[in-house]
């Protein structure tokens, strides 16, 4: 796979891939950092700037793209400054796949990558939170070492919230 910051140049792709998501009943669009809300290029921007310089509440964090070839298969969010408070919030990686290319492996290749660039970035382990009844992400948490250690529903009206601690 190939994982690259997005370019302005990328949004068309980007369009199809928020467009699956809303054709499958899909409208958070995971690890998008709002992107389906937001104007593309003060988008491109934010992300840019969040890698090289970062943000002052969130530190530095990447949002790649993600490709098999020439097709985005999802999007990869690591946010390895963040505050403690933010970890236990939202979790130091999030990832995506777009609905036509889940169930093939995909997501795990795309956590394992994220974990390698959390330990290069001189992490040691990585907080990843994810919706109790979302399967597949808990499936892929635990294929790549993640360890249950909270589980509540404070922040996602209703819905049960599971963190999983990884060690690097």
């Amino acid at each position: 796979m190939l994982y690259r910051l997005p370019e302005m140049n990328d949004k068309s792709i980007l369009q199809e891939y928020i467009q699956e998501h809303y054709d499958n009943n899909e409208f958070g669009i995971s690890a998008s950092l709002g992107l389906p809300v937001s104007e593309y290029a003060d988008w491109v921007e934010k992300i840019q700037r969040n890698a090289s310089v970062g943000d002052e509440e969130w530190g530095k964090s990447l949002l790649y793209l993600c490709f098999d070839d020439d097709k985005l298969i999802g999007l990869l969010s690591i946010r390895y400054e963040l505050p403690e408070n933010l970890t236990e919030e939202i979790g130091d990686i999030g990832y995506g796949v777009r609905p036509s290319e889940r169930n093939k492996g995909y997501a795990t290749a795309m956590l394992r990558y994220a974990l390698s660039v959390c330990k290069e970035k001189g992490k040691d382990k990585v907080l990843l939170g994810c919706y109790k009844d979302n399967s597949a992400s808990v499936t892929v948490i635990k294929k790549c070492g993640g360890v249950l250690v909270e589980e509540n529903s404070n922040y996602n009206e209703g819905r049960i919230s599971q963190y999983y601690a990884i060690k690097l």
